[in-house]
Formats: C-alpha cells, sequence, structure tokens
C-alpha cells in the first residue's frame, strides 16, 4: 500500500497526471470538430507539459545550489529532462505557422516565471493576474494548436471557434479555483487570487457561473452537449465541495481528472 502511495504521488507531483489532463482536451477538441487527430501534436502537448510545470513548480528549487534534492525531485527532473527529446521531435515536423505559436506559449511559460518587470518579479506575480494567463495558455494548446496542424479551413467556422475557445476559457478557469481555494493559506496576499479578492463563496459561485456560460457558449459554437451535461454537473460538485481544508489529492487528482473522464467519454461514445 505504501508503494502504492508513492507511486501515485510520484504521478501527480511528476505532472504526468496534469499532462494527460491537457491532453485530453487536446483530444476533445479533435473529437467535436471531426478533425484528424495529429500524433505528433499530442506527443508535443504531453511532454511539454510535463517539462512546463515541472520547470514552473520546482525552478525556484533547483536554483538554490546547496539545497539538497530530495529522491523523488531528482526523479522528476530527470522525466522532464527526457521529456526534451520527444518534444523537438515533435517539432519537426511542425508547419511554420504552428512553431510560431507554440513559440508564443513557450514565451508565456517563461515570463510566467522568469523575472522580467521592475515591480513584479514575472506574470505570476502580477495582482490577479495568475489564473487568466494559465487559463490561456491551456485554451491556445487545446484549442487553437489542433486547427492550426489540422487541414481545417477556420475562416468556414469562424464565429463556431471563438464561441468554443470562449467556453474552453470559462471551464479552465473554473477547474483552476479549486486549486486556489485550497493554497489560500500559502499563497501570498499580494497575488490577489479569486479566492483571496471574493472570498471562498464568491469564488465558487463565480466558478459555478462561468461553467454554466462554457455550456452555452458550447451549445451556440452548435457542438453536441449531450455528453458535457454529465461532466459540467460533476465539475459543478466538485466545485462546491472544494474547500481550504481540502487534501492535496482531492484537487491535483480529483479535479484535474475530470478532462481525461470527460474524453474517455466523449471518445466511447462518438
Amino acid at each position: 500500500m505504501n508503494l502504492f502511495l508513492k507511486c501515485l504521488k510520484f504521478y501527480v507531483n511528476s505532472s504526468i497526471h496534469v499532462a494527460l489532463a491537457v491532453v485530453s482536451l487536446t483530444c476533445i477538441t479533435y473529437l467535436d470538430f471531426d478533425l484528424k487527430i495529429e500524433q505528433n501534436l499530442l506527443s508535443f502537448v504531453f511532454f511539454s507539459t510535463i517539462v512546463a510545470y515541472t520547470f514552473v513548480k520546482y525552478i525556484s528549487l533547483v536554483k538554490h545550489k546547496h539545497l539538497k534534492l530530495a529522491r523523488s525531485l531528482k526523479l522528476i527532473i530527470i522525466l522532464s529532462l527526457f521529456s526534451i527529446l520527444p518534444i523537438f521531435i515533435s517539432l519537426v515536423y511542425f508547419e511554420t505557422k504552428v512553431l510560431i505559436f507554440i513559440t508564443l506559449l513557450g514565451l508565456f511559460t517563461l515570463l510566467y516565471v522568469l523575472p522580467f518587470l521592475p515591480k513584479a518579479k514575472n506574470l505570476r506575480d502580477i495582482s490577479g493576474l495568475k489564473i487568466f494567463i494559465i487559463a490561456l495558455v491551456w485554451t491556445g494548446t487545446t484549442v487553437m494548436l489542433p486547427f492550426l496542424t489540422s487541414e481545417f479551413d477556420l475562416r468556414s467556422f469562424y464565429p463556431e471557434f471563438i464561441l468554443y475557445a470562449v467556453s474552453r476559457f470559462f471551464i479552465v478557469i473554473a477547474l483552476i479555483i479549486p486549486f486556489e481555494i485550497r493554497d489560500l493559506k500559502l499563497d501570498d496576499i499580494y497575488l490577489k487570487t479569486l479566492p483571496q479578492v471574493l472570498g471562498v463563496f464568491r469564488s465558487k459561485v463565480l466558478a459555478v457561473v462561468l461553467i454554466l456560460c462554457s455550456m452555452v457558449f458550447l451549445y451556440f459554437s452548435q457542438i453536441d452537449t449531450y455528453i458535457y451535461v454529465y461532466i459540467y454537473l460533476l465539475l459543478i460538485l466538485l466545485v462546491i465541495y472544494s474547500k481550504r481544508e481540502s487534501g492535496f489529492y482531492y484537487s491535483a487528482l480529483l479535479v484535474e481528472a475530470v478532462p481525461i473522464l470527460w474524453f474517455l467519454l466523449k471518445y466511447l461514445m462518438s
């Protein structure tokens, strides 16, 4: 049992779980618009998510030369380093427009962590901006990239695409709110996260409103919302029951499992 818990903790902390969640959202976009799934893109999304999240979460620890790293963290860093190779292999197969967009997403990720402003160390330290940067990168990765790597003529479906992208942006914010509620006791007050500004109850209300708005935008983007109803109801319940005292696995495992379950249902019923 102890071994199982250690493996589960490594699975979550190494960002494999969140990488599967991002890949699942990418696949959902492919399925929703009947696009041909590009294996190279899924490989890129999976391994780049592992590298990006490892970089964001652990760069501050790695920079301390005299800090002895735990064995599990060393394994996470090794996994991240090995993930760089398939990322570059995937990049070889992408067109210039895809590479440009990936560069923009990568730049946002770097600026999220690295200092570049005089009064704010990075994008994460700009009050109230953190959640929107994450949602923007997730939306760009899981919605825009599948279209850029397909032969689909975006101009012929432009209004529906915009509605779909906004819907995804809203649902990602709703997914992040339970994390911000859990991290209330850890986040610095200057970050002005939604729970810090609105309080826990109002943040939950906002998350539910965003989920419902996401459903409305999906409906008008002419996407079959049958499966979405069940997933969105599940997400509403997870938001409602999230709290400051939520265990690590409540948000990091259960909430982030929603996109994976969403994709599995979509795939099995498509």
